[in-house]
């Protein structure tokens, strides 16, 4: 039969195409990658799979090969001469007989089986890089992935390049989400054991922390002079985070936050008493550039 050509977001899919066109199971066809696809990336790259399939071929069986089968047909009534017939060569008298296997070594072969070895942090950390590396090439970036540091527990990974403002976006969000399906990937393959995955694009998070912290610095001190509350920006967990660490250390100051994701801000709030009353409170908001 010719063969059919089908494609799919990935092979099972183009292969489900195929038997849907040919109208058979599996087993009756045989199939030919063409090409395996590559999924897409923020809308970027997608490529689907490609394969040729056809109804695999039947031959007749050699001679041979059908009396072997007939025999061993035969030989479930219980003759014990077949069976000597069906040793095909052994030797005359002498019975076969299946190896026993009992129930333990059913269940240590199928945990044997099922059992999957965990990647060291090593490789795991060269699955993050390899990861990122096809990010940049994906949107035409050219950089390097350096491992900045790993432990048994967490890795820090650092991307550097030159013009890679795309792969950080507006307030680091695009930045953000790379880091989640970086943490993804390296699940994929560890699970619970991956650990804490972090990726910094350019130094983009070093020199925002270092920002907000001298922003909250100076709002702090605010709150102190006038005893006025101050809510920032609706901000990501990290950039809050690194607000309620710096407040932490200044007396006087407390933080909380409030609102509902992705609104969510900061608050600092004087923890002393001031003469001024709640009805002072100016309720402006502070904002920091990215």
């Amino acid at each position: 039969m010719e063969w059919v050509e089908t494609t799919g977001k990935d092979v099972e899919e183009a292969k489900e195409a195929a038997l849907d066109i040919l109208g058979v199971d599996d087993n009756e066809v045989e199939f030919e990658i063409v090409e395996e696809g590559r999924p897409s990336f923020l809308g970027f790259g997608r490529r689907p799979a490609r394969i040729r399939a056809r109804l695999r071929p039947r031959f007749p069986a050699p001679k041979r090969d059908r009396r072997q089968r007939r025999t061993r047909k035969d030989h479930q009534g219980g003759s014990e001469r077949d069976l000597r017939s069906a040793a095909g060569g052994r030797e005359k008298g002498v019975e076969a007989k299946e190896p026993a296997v009992n129930e333990q070594d059913e269940a240590r072969i199928d945990s044997e089986e099922v059992e999957v070895e965990i990647p060291s942090r090593v490789e795991l950390a060269n699955i993050a890089q390899t990861f990122l590396a096809g990010v940049m090439h994906e949107f035409g970036l050219a950089g390097e992935v350096k491992v900045g540091s790993l432990d048994d527990t967490s890795m820090d990974l650092e991307v550097e390049g030159e013009n890679l403002g795309t792969l950080v976006g507006s307030r680091g969000m695009v930045l953000l989400a790379i880091q989640e399906i970086t943490k993804s990937v390296v699940q994929a393959s560890a699970g619970e054991a991956a650990g804490r995955v972090g990726v910094d694009i350019s130094g983009y998070k070093r020199r925002r922390k270092d920002a907000l912290s001298r922003f909250t610095i100076e709002q702090a001190n605010m709150v102190l002079a006038d005893g006025r509350e101050v809510a920032f920006e609706a901000m990501a967990s990290p950039d809050r985070k690194i607000v309620h660490d710096v407040v932490a250390e200044i007396e006087g100051v407390g933080s909380r936050s409030e609102g509902e994701e992705p609104h969510r801000y900061v608050v600092l709030y004087p923890t002393v008493k001031s003469n001024l009353s709640s009805a002072d409170a100016s309720g402006e908001t502070a904002s920091i550039d990215s």
